[in-house]
């Protein structure tokens, strides 16, 4: 079966799946695109057209102009201590479905926050980042948790703050020896 550039129900003409392209499937409501699958296969929301944020085209984007139009929610109704959550998952696999260990230093998992410098969006503010803090094993996941800002005049972070597998936290010290230890950065 061959169709048209769109599908349309008869009662709501404005409300379509389309083809405007090759190897592209878009939703509109009202009139307006809503959400598009592009040719390589990215979900954009809010967009036409696929954007590099951090050097990458994500498979994911959402884009707007304020309000709920760029944010995501994830919510869970029940009557129990439960909570929604959002996970990232390492492997050193090389397959989708792998479960290969991962090693000392590995990260796990970062959240970027990067702003437009007139040119992209490729410029960190800010990140967050999980690592793996010693040696892993079965039921055995040592970690860290890392802060890094950006100083003026660059264009990525550097380290500020790191709470270690341990429970140590470094401020301005990646490798801190006590609970608590500050080094001031002009003098380190």
């Amino acid at each position: 079966l061959k169709i048209l550039d769109k599908l349309a129900h008869f009662g709501d003409v404005d409300t379509s799946v389309r083809f405007p392209a090759a190897d592209t499937i878009t939703a509109e409501t009202g009139g307006s695109e809503r959400t598009r699958i592009d040719s390589s296969g990215r979900l954009l929301i809010g967009t036409s057209a696929s954007r590099t944020v951090w050097g990458n085209h994500n498979s994911l984007q959402v884009e707007g102009l304020g309000g709920g139009a760029n944010g995501v929610s994830i919510t869970r109704n029940t009557a129990d201590a439960f909570y929604p959550y959002l996970a990232f998952g390492k492997s050193r696999g090389t397959s989708d479905g792998s479960s290969t260990i991962v090693q000392d230093d590995d990260v796990t998992g970062i959240i970027s926050f990067n702003g437009a410098d007139g040119g992209d969006m490729n410029p960190q503010t800010a990140y967050i980042q999980s690592a793996v803090d010693g040696t892993p094993g079965t039921n055995d996941m040592p970690g860290r948790l890392q802060f890094f800002t950006t100083a003026d005049g660059a264009t990525s972070g550097t380290e500020r703050l790191r709470i270690t597998s341990a429970g140590k936290v470094g401020i301005n010290q990646s490798t801190p020896t006590a609970m608590l230890e500050v080094v001031d950065s002009a003098y380190h």
